[in-house]
């Protein structure tokens, strides 16, 4: 941790030194660099938030992103194989054949191993018994409903700290 030392000459011929630590360095101590406290603070309030605007049928996708989200990371993870479609909120069909999952007894639809499928322009039907606000683009729905209550949030636990303006 070295300080940078600059001096100043004042109007009235005073020379004044300045010694601080780097820009890079200050931030880091405050917690703001990716993986500090307030990074962490924040993903995992996002995180918490997030879920509401994710469809819930078994809450398998909603367990997934939780598990795979590193929360010293600036990015809320869901990798599965139908993550895409559903966050894009339209309906897959094969590829090849232009049709949907065939339906299982029992199990439900589902789509032949290694199936190749395509967007279509038709929108998903979501059930939102579970989770209401459910719907295409999770992260865009929350920005637009709780994005200045997430800023408030991360202002709070940086005032918390005694990092923040006063």
């Amino acid at each position: 941790m070295s300080k940078k030392q600059q001096l100043f000459r004042l109007p009235d011929g005073t020379v004044a030194e300045l010694e601080m630590h780097s820009v890079e360095q200050i931030i880091k101590d405050k917690g703001l660099d990716p993986g500090g406290d307030v990074q962490i603070f924040h993903t995992q309030n996002v995180l918490r938030r997030i879920v509401k605007y994710m469809p819930f049928k078994t809450g398998m996708t909603i367990k997934v992103t939780i598990a795979q989200t590193n929360v010293r990371k600036p990015f809320i993870i869901t990798n599965t194989p139908y993550a895409q479609y559903l966050y894009r909120g339209k309906v897959m069909v094969n590829s090849k054949t232009g049709k949907g999952p065939a339906i299982i007894p029992g199990v439900g639809p589902r789509y032949r191993k290694g199936t190749t499928l395509k967007a279509t322009t038709r929108p998903l039907e979501y059930n939102k018994t579970k989770n209401p606000l459910a719907g295409p683009y999770w992260d865009r729905r929350l920005k637009a409903a709780e994005g200045k209550a997430l800023a408030a949030d991360v202002q709070r636990y940086i005032d918390l700290k005694g990092g923040g303006k006063k």
